[in-house]
């Protein structure tokens, strides 16, 4: 039996010896596509050379491809652990022409990869093809369905003719699409009987495991547009898929794709941790070990490629799968504590080799998702009961639908995604209310912002066919084209008076972190216009310069000869901050180790922003002593070089590539000789001295194990400085000291703050000292510190206390206690920036205070309750740190 690895090596080398380029998977986030969350099949990395606003130097490829299907048009959550061959991650094992091969080549190829090097038996095999579709005025794909037998002896009757729905391909809402035929594998009887006994035909896209589809060949001829019309490309393609885990399922004659050794590491290890055998059937158990393999792989893919649990967008998906999988681990498998990053390693061993950034990555992943965990567990329990009781409450009612608004609670308070609420209602036979559960959250997110949509400012038709912008940014630009900042062009397109190609430009497009270049491009002489340049977009191969028509008219620009001139200050400022990230990177992983990788980058003109990996804040010596090293490489005034290279040289002799980042097979590389060396299409300076003088203005968390550093360079970094030079006068004039002599002073003033204090308040206690206490020991979540304390404090001490947290130290939230006489007094808060972020004080004390045998309320800001318990007030501080941290996890959007 042949190993998933030697099965993907054969798809390779078999498309190779027929002239493919064997291309490596891109990232699963798309670069450079705002369309798509994550990824979905294995022609996203060439979506700009179908629309034609993109171009390779190779007409055939080839590659297995990391896809992530969870939301939008394709979405297979549902269906995950439930059946054998759905997944939210899995490899696409693709072929593809460039306007070379079309349909007769790509079906021969297919059946003899299948049927003469595979080996799979032809009778088991059928075919469907495109029967046509009216609404859209396209006819059945009878080229198809008469090669099929003509090129590889398939009898006629097994070519089968289905609809738009099974057999014509779109890779979105819009985008490129097409006719396609795909092959179907019959698994056999004792996979199921067919809808008509006998009749394995009928069991063809009737959603069995019996007959199952295995690869998809795509004709690439139209564009789906916004209005949902048709039309078509400027050149005929062939886009392929074949299903990695399913074809690996049917070479080793499995049942499902779990049996295989793609899954089966990671269900026995979960099995061993669970003390509940595996029996590939369809119990509760089984089932929660299928979805978990399947969602650790994809947190794992999805890590390892720079994505992080956030609130909204990608990090909240990937939030969502983790919940998923520990709900199923909990009520399924008994396993109440973290587990799923346990079985990271088990993922490493089978993907690993081939994306290799799994393995670089392992240790990062695990910190990630064990933090998820631990965050979510402290209130998994508590969740999973109130859902018992809102379940148990409708059907003893003899109802079926949980009341939405009580439902919505489960999110709000214990950070339950909907899609999980609803899953765990069906487990039950029962629905929960669409339109309670939308008002609540209507209601819930009312102060907070949405976070966007993904999409296309413009109608990409009006840049099919356009010719590839010649980019001119920087400064080694071949002679005579312009000085990397300002030439002469042409205007190709003007896009509702704020979209402007040009046939050339300088302008740097918004890529790797770096923004885009601003500027100005204006026409000349008679009937002359300006159009303002704010930002510059690159799709495909195609540079968008995004601004207005400030003077003059559209017309006096459209198709004319033009001026374009980036704003050299800001560009320089740029290249100072992208030259200080590649210096900043390099020293962190001098001082703090080589586990340091970039988790993400903005480079603007007046900042610089670098995430990273690293297990603990940064002491004040760590962080003087990065800037240090870089500002020492700055006075050295080293060139800075830049050449272009073959990626794979570049990589082998030890330059610094960035996972998640998509590569050409050329690549800049930019080198600060015997310092720093990395992989970088940004605009640089000349030598390092230009920068001046970089200065870090601020280092925190941004999630569990990775960091987050921001720093100023040149005038800015020399501003702030002054800044902070003119500040110390002041507090030292006020103060009628000197500034070395600040420090004393104010410690001999807060001594004297303290008495003062302790007195005005009764003989009660220190309140600025327990405020300074309690910061020191809060815990950070999402950016906002969360403080749960036991005081010996009156209500009027707390309140203060409360008070002075929430007005003068934000973004915080909390719960104090006091006992007094055997009663209890809890007072929660929350800064007012965290209330506009859905944290409500109220809600979490009510909570708190039953556990207390007690009551009580009060605004989203401030509530204050009671309690007769005392000897659960430690219990009552620690869900009140887990409710206020669920919401802080809770997403934005």
């Amino acid at each position: 039996m042949k190993t998933a690895k030697e099965i993907r090596a054969t798809f390779l080398d078999f498309f190779a010896e027929r002239g493919h380029r064997i291309v490596p998977s891109s990232p699963v986030v798309p670069q450079n596509d705002p369309t798509l969350l994550f990824i979905n099949a294995g022609m996203n990395q060439f979506k700009d050379v179908f629309l034609g606003t993109g171009s390779r130097d190779y007409t055939r490829a080839a590659d297995t491809q990391k896809c992530i299907r969870v939301s939008g048009k394709h979405n297979d959550l549902e269906e995950v652990g439930v059946d054998g061959y759905h997944h939210t991650f899995f490899e696409m094992l693709g072929n593809w022409s460039f306007g070379d091969y079309f349909k007769e080549d790509a079906i021969r190829w297919a059946w003899e990869l299948l049927v003469d090097v595979y080996g799979l038996d032809p009778d088991r095999l059928w075919v469907t093809v495109f029967g046509g579709d009216e609404k859209d005025g396209l006819e059945a794909d009878e080229e198809a369905e008469e090669l099929w037998p003509k090129v590889t002896g398939i009898a006629p009757e097994r070519v089968l003719r289905f609809g738009k729905k099974d057999n014509f391909w779109e890779m979105g809402e819009t985008g490129p699409c097409g006719p396609c035929t795909e092959i179907h594998y019959d698994r056999g009887p004792e996979l199921g009987e067919c809808p008509t006994p006998g009749d394995p035909s009928t069991a063809v896209n009737a959603d069995t495991e019996r007959v199952i589809e295995i690869w998809n060949l795509v004709f690439i001829q139209f564009n789906r547009n916004p209005d949902g019309s048709l039309s078509p490309l400027p050149a005929r393609h062939v886009d392929t898929g074949m299903g990695f885990e399913r074809l690996v399922s049917v070479m080793q004659g499995a049942r499902s794709n779990y049996d295989t050794d793609l899954f089966q590491p990671i269900i026995q290890r979960l099995s061993t941790m669970a003390g509940v055998p595996y029996e590939a059937s369809d119990s509760a158990s089984d089932v929660a070990c299928r979805v978990v393999a399947d969602h650790v792989r994809t947190l794992s893919i999805a890590f390892a490629d720079g994505v992080l649990p956030g609130n909204e967008g990608r990090g909240y998906v990937l939030r969502r799968i983790l919940r998923r999988a520990a709900r199923f681990g909990r009520q399924s498998l008994g396993l109440d504590r973290p587990f799923i990053h346990a079985l990271v390693p088990e993922v490493v061993g089978i993907l690993g080799e081939t994306f290799p950034e799994v393995a670089a990555q392992e240790k990062h992943i695990r910190s990630l998702i064990e933090a998820e965990e631990k965050a979510f567990q402290k209130t998994l329990d508590r969740g999973l009961q109130l859902y018992a009781k809102l379940a148990a409450d409708v059907k003893a009612a003899g109802a079926t639908t949980l009341d939405g608004e009580a439902a919505f609670d489960l999110y709000a308070t214990y950070g339950f995604p909907r899609d999980l609420v609803e899953l765990m209602a069906r487990e039950d036979g029962l629905t929960v209310e669409s339109k309670g559960w939308d008002a609540a959250e209507a209601r819930h997110r009312e102060a907070s912002k949405s976070e966007g949509t993904f999409g296309f400012a413009f109608d990409l038709r009006a840049i099919e066919g356009l010719p590839a912008t010649q980019m001119l940014c920087y400064r080694e630009g071949q002679a005579g084209t312009g000085d990397g900042v300002s030439t002469e062009a042409k205007v190709l397109a003007l896009i509702d008076e704020r979209f402007l190609v040009l046939d050339k430009s300088p302008f740097y497009a918004e890529s790797g972190g770096q923004v885009g270049d601003a500027g100005v491009i204006e026409s000349e002489g008679e009937g002359c216009a300006r159009f303002e340049v704010e930002d510059t977009q690159r799709y495909g191969d195609i540079l968008v310069h995004v601004g207005k028509v400030v003077s003059g008219s559209a017309s006096d620009l459209e198709g004319r000869t033009v001026h374009a001139r980036v704003d050299l200050a800001r560009r320089r400022a740029i290249m100072r901050n992208h030259t200080g990230t590649h210096l900043l990177h390099k020293a962190l992983r001098d001082v703090l180790g080589d586990h340091v990788q970039q988790q993400g980058s903005l480079v603007a003109p007046d900042r610089l922003r670098f995430d990273f990996t690293h297990p603990k804040a940064m002491t004040q010596e760590e962080i003087e002593a990065v800037e240090a090293k870089v500002n020492d490489v700055i006075e050295e005034n080293i060139a800075v070089v830049t050449t272009v290279e073959d990626l794979d040289a570049a990589r082998a002799r030890g330059v610094t590539a960035l996972f998640g980042e998509k590569y050409d097979e050329k690549v800049r590389v930019v080198d600060v000789p015997g310092f720093s060396t990395e992989l970088c299409g940004g605009t640089h300076c000349g030598a390092t001295g230009e920068i001046g003088l970089l200065l870090v203005s601020s280092e925190g968390a941004v999630q569990a194990g990775v960091r987050r550093i921001e720093a100023v360079t040149g005038a800015e970094a020399v501003r702030r400085v002054q800044e902070q030079r003119r500040l110390l006068r002041q507090a030292a004039t006020a103060l009628k000291t000197k500034p070395g002599e600040l420090p004393e002073r104010v410690a001999a003033l807060r001594k004297k703050v303290k008495i003062l204090e302790k007195g005005g308040s009764g003989g009660g206690i220190d309140r600025g000292g327990q405020v300074k206490a309690l910061l020191s020991q809060a815990e950070e979540v999402e950016g906002a510190r969360v403080v749960t304390a036991r005081l010996d404090a009156g209500p009027k001490d707390l309140a203060a206390v409360a008070d002075l947290l929430r007005n003068q130290h934000a973004p915080v939230c909390g719960l104090l206690a006091g006992e007094a006489g055997g009663k209890v007094m809890l007072c929660a808060f929350a800064s007012k920036d965290l209330v506009g972020r859905g944290v409500h004080a109220g809600r979490v004390i009510k909570e708190a205070a039953a556990l207390l045998g007690g009551g009580g309320g009060g605004r989203p800001d401030f509530a204050q309750a009671g309690g007769k318990n005392a000897a659960k007030i430690d219990d009552a501080l620690a869900l009140a740190g887990d409710l206020f941290q669920a919401s802080l996890n809770a997403r934005k959007d």
